[in-house]
């Protein structure tokens, strides 16, 4: 299983509750597809870049989770023709540090190719 971030922008026309009952129904989706919900950050409404089926701002959220790669598919999907949905961004966390094993092996070749290099 896979580590991901979505980050969703929603109308910053809803109302609060509406967009608590679409971050739940996110949650039922996550649940239904066998993915593990990490962390949901709330970032609130904030300006757009650039207008978007002319908006100007919109409601941010960020969910963390892990999931198989199936659920990619399957969230846009679910999220296409969401008329609540101004954008979404789904990506894929690659871990940032490599295991000791690996960095030993990187660490003894590099050591060996300086010496046959002398």
């Amino acid at each position: 299983m896979s580590e991901y971030e979505l980050i969703i922008i929603y109308e910053a026309g809803l109302t609060d509750e509406a967009l608590e009952a679409q971050v739940e129904s996110l949650k039922g989706f996550f649940a239904r597809e066998g993915a593990e919900l990490l962390e949901v950050q709330k970032w609130g409404k904030r300006r757009l870049a650039y207008e978007i089926r002319k908006k100007r701002e919109g409601s941010y959220i960020l969910f963390r989770l892990t999931g198989k790669s199936t659920l990619t598919q399957a969230l846009d999907r679910h999220l296409k023709f969401a008329e609540v949905v101004l954008r979404y961004l789904m990506v894929r966390n690659e871990p940032l540090v490599r295991s000791q094993r690996e960095m030993t092996a990187t660490g003894a070749a590099a050591t060996e190719a300086r010496r046959e290099e002398s």
